[in-house]
């Protein structure tokens, strides 16, 4: 039951408080929202925070309008701050789930261009291969978009075909062909993309598992035990 609300309010309430505040709309590579990985790490604290800070006082003051009794409803402030702690990491977790599945997609993408270009072996695509691989480790997963699941590394024309199509998602602007320096001018732009990228999921990462977790059942249980005292 507890699994099942909280899939409830990640679908239905966190989901669509974030993607209403988001107006950029486009269509992503890889089975994430694109419109949550562009905002700055403040967007996503304060937005998750409005989200947990409002559940909590709603149900504050619900409790209060409903049992004027003191311990019910300093039982019920208890509760709701654990709650809305809960809910705050919920937020975070829609954010980051969705991070993981941006860095992983592009680093696997990356590796197999990578793998491609070290063909003709050079230090410049080594450090390319090296760092995606970086990426990799740190996302637990190896992740290619479906039109690239199943490529080989020679097949350098439908990479090509899938990162003009898709470099919209690292800001990038210019062609890329296969020449091996515009490849590897991308390469290099992507790879520094993700760097900035990684250090805001290993962020929201670190505040999400410190706000949810024992803490909040903490609060929760505390609040339960002064309800079933009163």
């Amino acid at each position: 039951m507890k699994e099942m609300v909280k899939h409830l309010v990640n679908l239905l309430f966190v989901n669509g408080v974030f993607i209403f505040l988001v107006h950029k709309r486009k269509k992503s590579a890889g089975g994430y929202n694109i419109n949550l990985i562009d905002q700055p790490t403040n967007y996503f604290e304060f937005s998750a925070a409005l989200i947990g800070i409002t559940s909590a006082v709603v149900a504050i003051l619900l409790v209060a309008q409903f049992d004027p009794n003191l311990m019910v409803v300093i039982a019920a402030v208890f509760i709701s701050l654990g709650t809305g702690r809960q809910i705050f990491a919920s937020a975070l977790d829609v954010v980051t789930t969705n991070m993981n599945t941006f860095l992983s997609t592009w680093a696997s993408t990356l590796l197999l261009l990578a793998k491609n270009k070290l063909m003709v072996p050079t230090a410049e695509w080594g450090s390319i291969e090296t760092r995606v691989e970086m990426v990799l480790i740190s996302m637990g997963r190896y992740n290619l978009p479906v039109k690239l699941n199943g490529i080989k590394p020679e097949s350098l024309e439908i990479i090509l075909e899938y990162l003009n199509e898709h470099k919209w998602e690292l800001e990038y602007q210019p062609v890329i062909t296969c020449d091996d320096s515009s490849c590897l001018a991308f390469a290099q732009h992507a790879t520094h993309q993700m760097k900035d990228k990684l250090l805001i999921y290993n962020d929201l990462n670190e505040l999400q598992e410190r706000s949810g977790g024992i803490n909040a059942v903490i609060l929760i249980a505390l609040g339960t035990l002064i309800w079933l005292i009163s």
